[in-house]
């Protein structure tokens, strides 16, 4: 094993599905590259967004926090630019650190594409930087220049295109220089806008796509606009597994592989019609404490410190996150951060083995506030949506048994969770929480 310093880099694709990989057991999306890392490496079956929506998640990978801690506890806040970040950390340690793709963590801007995040202390440790506030166009790829003016990127007509070049350009400048370097990659898709290269959404024929049960005939004439959604969702993760494939090879070519990092998460899932009417405006969504929405995907590779051919269920959090790539890079932990380090499952096995994942958005101000816990087989949130859902009989949600007398015992066991995770995690929705729990 080599002393140096390894290179990390973070890819974060918007609004994958943790599910949706032929890794997790998806039979119908074509994802190679995704399965050939989880089988270099270790995959997380179990892992969920704390806060799954864009903004909330965003601060919590930033800073190893939850969103009601950050602040972020909606879309289109400022992420306070004194918090420490784990890109200020690898950057006190000597490394290049460099950002690519949405932003989304710097207050309100204007309806629409883009959004200049000023240099210094609200690009959060990134010296080298490519990205925008917010918005998604795919096919248009933007830049702005250092006049603060939005410039198209000629040559390109696919944004997650340019996005790994300029990923593998970084990494090919700081292995010139003898520099370790952080990269974090956020690709767009399978995020809106429904953009996609027709090749990919060639490879599924809507009309023969295997719908999940809990979607399948409830729809009525709106199923034809869902089996579209499913063929653009499917083609735009097989479409960012392409750019995983240019990634590792882009990776190998310039002979770092073997002292690179990569991680592989997302920031949300996406409903893709669960737990959706026939007459929403969307079946689309996320925010919300349903499996389709906070379960996503996790994998890590690092050839010799990693050995292959992982899964690990144990349970992780978002906020797990931080801490575990600060952990795996060699860097201390800030006692601060609210997260555990699961490098020691990477690299020996065995590790931490969380009780459950505290989820929830908005704090106790907000009428729409909710919270959850999931304890890898039950989903509990009392409140504004009132479920519990049990994954082992029902994985797809389909029977809510909130009130269900069979299982008053976990109820109450979760009940309990969920306080507990409100205290120890000092959650100003405190208060409520333990009235929604008959504390």
């Amino acid at each position: 094993m080599s002393n140096e310093k390894p290179n990390v880099l973070v890819i974060q694709p918007d609004q994958h599905r943790g599910t949706v990989m032929g890794c997790a057991g998806d039979s119908q999306v074509k994802t190679p590259n995704l399965d050939r890392l989880a089988s270099a490496g270790i995959r997380f079956s179990h892992c969920a967004s704390s806060s799954p929506v864009c903004s909330p998640f965003r601060g919590t990978m930033q800073t190893g926090l939850y969103c009601h801690t950050h602040g972020v506890d909606v879309n289109n806040i400022l992420l306070n630019p004194e918090l420490i970040t784990f890109a200020d950390l690898f950057a006190d340690t000597g490394y290049a650190t460099g950002y690519i793709g949405k932003w989304h963590l710097d207050g309100f801007k204007p309806k629409g594409w883009g959004g200049f995040i000023e240099p210094g202390p609200r690009r959060a440790g990134w010296r080298e930087w490519h990205g925008y506030q917010k918005g998604h166009e795919f096919f248009e790829v933007w830049d702005y220049n250092e006049n603060r003016e939005r410039v198209r990127i000629k040559g390109y007509d696919w944004e997650p295109t340019w996005h790994t070049d300029m990923a593998l350009d970084f990494a090919k400048r700081n292995r010139d220089a003898g520099r370790p370097w952080l990269y974090y990659l956020g690709y767009g898709p399978p995020h809106q806008p429904e953009q996609c290269p027709q090749k990919y959404l060639d490879m599924y024929d809507p009309d023969i796509f295997e719908l999940p049960d809990d979607v399948k005939g409830r729809f009525g004439d709106r199923e034809r606009e869902l089996r579209w959604l499913y063929q653009m969702y499917y083609g735009q993760v097989t479409a960012v597994d392409v750019e995983i494939g240019r990634v590792m090879a882009g990776l190998e070519e310039l002979g770092i592989a073997d002292n690179t990092i990569v991680v592989y998460v997302s920031d949300h899932g996406d409903k893709l019609g669960s737990h959706c009417e026939p007459d929403e405006r969307t079946f689309r969504g996320k925010g919300s404490p349903f499996a389709t929405a906070f379960r996503i995907p996790f994998i890590v590779r690092w050839p010799d410190h990693i050995k292959p051919n992982q899964v690990c269920d144990a349970l992780v959090s978002s906020v797990d996150l931080t801490p575990t790539i600060l952990d795996l890079a060699g860097l201390g932990i800030p006692d601060v951060m609210q997260g555990d380090s699961m490098a020691s499952w990477c690299l020996e096995g065995k590790g931490v083995e969380n009780d459950c994942v505290y989820m929830g958005l908005r704090g106790a101000t907000q009428p729409d506030g909710w919270r959850a816990v999931w304890d890898g087989r039950y989903v509990f949130s009392p409140g504004i949506h009132n479920v519990l859902y049990d994954h082992e009989s029902d994985p797809l949600e389909m029977e809510n048994l909130i009130d269900a007398p069979q299982i008053s015992g976990e109820k109450k066991r979760l009940a309990g969770l969920l306080v507990q995770m409100a205290e120890k995690t000092e959650d100003p929705m405190l208060q409520e929480v333990k009235g929604l729990c008959g504390v």
